[in-house]
């Protein structure tokens, strides 16, 4: 996946590895968006509704969701 990036083909990445793909773009705009705001720049929140409603999950949920996630995605892959 690495190689194909490097090259610029993106849709190649996609293909050995979407769900790390994802991973990255997320890591990369909220990098982006925090370099911004450690620069000076504007603030970039969330709307309010959906913070208060993100903040109510426990940590513990958010690790359990993910785990989830990646042992149906390792599973359907492997399948595949």
């Amino acid at each position: 996946m690495g190689a194909a990036l490097l090259h610029g083909d993106v849709l190649a990445a996609f293909g050995f590895n979407p769900l790390a793909l994802l991973g990255l773009v997320i890591l990369g705009v909220l990098g982006a968006l925090w370099t911004v705001e450690a620069a000076g720049g504007p603030t970039v929140r969330l709307p309010r509704p959906l913070a208060d409603r993100l903040r109510r999950v426990r940590p513990t949920q958010w690790l359990t969701v993910g785990l989830l996630v990646a042992l149906i995605y390792i599973v359907v892959r492997n399948l595949l």
